[in-house]
């Protein structure tokens, strides 16, 4: 939490490794996606959340895996790519904290698109 998510990849990635097919497996891919969103790089955050999501999307990480593929694309400047994932995220996980967010930034990003 201290910023130290160059550490903390790290950890995760030689978790992966000795561990690729564990039961901590998608929490770990999950949380190597969030240390690489956290430091703005989306394009390796994007491939750790769709690993998880198209490998466990019955995990209590996919919906969450899923909001931050769709933010991930999004930070890349895929904007209709971060639009399909986060339409995606309400649909597949309806109810869910992950599809409220998923709603809220499909808003501001149509309101965005109208101010220009």
């Amino acid at each position: 939490k201290n910023g130290k998510y160059d550490d903390a990849s790290q950890l995760f990635l030689s978790f992966l490794e000795l561990y690729p097919n564990g039961v901590y497996t998608p929490n770990a891919l999950y949380w190597l996606g969030e240390s690489y969103y956290a430091t703005r790089n989306f394009q390796l955050a994007e491939a750790q959340f769709r690993d998880l999501v198209s490998r466990y999307p019955t995990h209590d990480k996919a919906s969450g895996g899923l909001l931050k593929l769709g933010l991930s694309q999004y930070g890349e400047g895929k904007n209709d790519q971060a639009q399909q994932t986060l339409q995606q995220v309400a649909a597949q996980y309806p109810g869910s904290d992950a599809a409220r967010v998923a709603q809220e930034r499909l808003q501001s990003i149509r309101l965005g698109q109208q101010l220009r």
